[in-house]
């Protein structure tokens, strides 16, 4: 109201013949006569700040709370991707192993953050190395005075350790799916431990810290082939250390009882209810996942996040659709994992470049994410491995596609606005760079590769010579949950297959016919 009493004292005026300058007015009776419409909005700015910065607050302090909020938001919906991940897994494993599925993912959250507050996020962010972090274990650098002076740290810094949190316990996650139903619980704890504490942390190090060898964050003539990495929400970081790991589990575990005969036979599953709501949760988190990555809202962030939302959606979409339409033409069934995990590998395809590939491309990343996932689905089941939830052809193949799509794809405009770099996909020209790029992504890519592939051989191998990685075959048979976890997680009776029946053909929530005068090829789930 004051202003408004104010603003009707004025009278805005030409200069002319007055002898004002842009900066003044003059009073004439009661009335402000301002040389120009600029100088009036400038008079009126100053005192709309004089009376802000009266009470206390500052225009900074506003912008760094709006990108704590930001962050803080997005985080969460990264956090509740571990729904998604729970549903998916439950919905695809027997009944008999369903508290199992579920303790191994409130697991990883708890061992997660144990893990990255104590260890991995110093490795992660900390110190100036190119290969590791050496400081700020347990959050002790977090102690300086940023935007608010009257707190004694930086409450920024702790919500992006909140976020950064939540992606690790991502990446611990995928392998979950992978080697479910036969993994000992001792050996699921130590490969998550170890992936949060140490593996993780060093490749997010490497890619995204402001000292990383890889990153695109260090000066410029510090960055490899003079661009460095462009991953920009972890198709390479999250979800190939994730899928990786997951695959080289589920090559020493070996599969399920009954997974593989003559040829392979599908296991009944528990509930697609479960696994489409797991995938639409995930789905969802996802936009917290690649919008929420800018890590602020502040100037050219914000269409940022808005061009991550929309390549991110139509890249799940047509993955999707694509990995339905291979269903029904080699298996000639429109299945409902096959358009999931489609959708799954959409997302992880994009999640490098939903920040610089444009609307259009994206269709492209959609389109040959949904195809990379179901060749290397069929591919792994061809060669007898045994991933549950197929974590390593939506995470580890379509992850690393994702990398390499942003060394084709990445437009140097959106690259310039995204990274402030000169920097560009193959397929565009700006100075040479866009083969550099390409470049440095693939060089990521198989250094992550390497590095996760020798030590999950490391941990998996040892687990397995001392016997401490795969559950018995009657825990197997009988279930994890009535072995080790006090019981079914349903009332309801649930069938429990005899030995004999194990044996030749088996799941817990199945009937198995059997006829004993035929071979393995013709045995029937009721």
């Amino acid at each position: 109201n004051e202003y408004k009493s104010y603003l009707s004292s004025i009278e805005v005026s030409s200069a002319a013949g007055r002898g004002l300058t842009m900066a003044n007015y003059i009073e004439i009776g009661e009335k402000k006569v301002f040389a120009s419409y600029d100088a009036f909005k400038a008079d009126i700015l100053a005192g709309v700040k004089e009376d802000i910065d009266g009470i206390g607050v500052t225009f900074d302090g506003v912008n760094a709370s709006i990108d704590v909020v930001w962050i803080i938001m997005c985080a969460a919906l990264v956090f509740m991707m571990q729904a998604g991940f729970a549903l998916v897994e439950v919905g695809t494993v027997s009944m008999k192993n369903t508290k199992n599925i579920l303790i191994k993912n409130m697991v990883d959250v708890s061992i997660g953050c144990i893990s990255f507050y104590l260890l991995g996020y110093g490795f992660a962010y900390g110190g100036s190395n190119p290969f590791i972090g050496g400081d700020n274990f347990a959050l002790s650098g977090i102690r300086n005075k940023t935007a608010y002076p009257d707190a004694s740290y930086d409450g920024a810094q702790y919500a992006f350790f909140f976020f950064q949190f939540a992606f690790a316990a991502t990446a611990a996650t995928i392998v979950s799916g992978a080697v479910a139903e036969r993994c000992r619980f001792i050996a699921y704890l130590t490969y998550s431990f170890s992936l949060t504490i140490f593996i993780y942390p060093v490749v997010v190090h490497w890619g995204w810290s402001g000292t990383g060898w890889a990153s695109a964050f260090v000066d410029k003539d510090d960055r490899l082939f003079g661009v460095g990495v462009i991953d920009f929400a972890g198709s390479t970081v999250v979800h190939m250390v994730g899928g990786t790991t997951a695959l080289v589990a589920a090559i020493f575990l070996g599969p399920r009882t009954g997974r593989f005969g003559k040829k392979a036979f599908p296991l009944p599953q528990q509930s697609a209810l479960f696994q489409t709501l797991g995938v639409l949760i995930l789905w969802f988190g996802w936009y917290g996942f690649n919008c929420g990555s800018t890590l602020t809202v502040k100037g050219s962030a914000a269409p940022v996040a808005g061009l991550a939302a929309a390549t991110s959606t139509i890249s799940a979409t047509v993955a999707g659709i694509v990995s339905a339409c291979f269903g029904y033409i080699f298996e000639k069934k429109i299945c409902i994992h096959r358009i999931n995990n489609g959708i799954l590998a959409g997302l992880v395809s994009i999640t490098a470049g939903c920040s610089v590939i444009t609307p259009e491309m994206s269709l492209i990343v959609g389109f040959l994410g949904g195809c990379i996932y179901f060749a290397s689905s069929v591919m792994l089941e061809k060669l007898r491995v045994d991933d549950v939830v197929d974590a390593s052809p939506v995470h580890l193949f379509c992850g690393a596609w994702g990398t390499l799509a942003v060394g084709f794809f990445a437009h140097p405009d959106l690259v310039a606005t995204a990274y402030g770099t000169g920097s560009c996909g193959a397929f565009y020209k700006c100075d040479g760079n866009g083969g550099k790029q390409l470049g440095a992504n693939i060089v990521f890519i198989i250094a992550v590769l390497a590095w996760c592939t020798f030590f999950a051989c490391i941990i998996f191998g040892i687990l397995m010579y001392i016997g401490r990685l795969r559950v018995k075959k009657e825990t197997e048979r009988i279930g994890m949950d009535a072995k080790e976890h006090g019981g079914p997680a349903y009332e309801h009776p649930i069938t429990i297959p005899t030995k004999r029946q194990f044996n030749m053909r088996s799941d817990s929530t199945s009937v198995v016919v059997v006829n004993e005068a035929a071979d393995e090829d013709k045995h029937v789930y009721n």
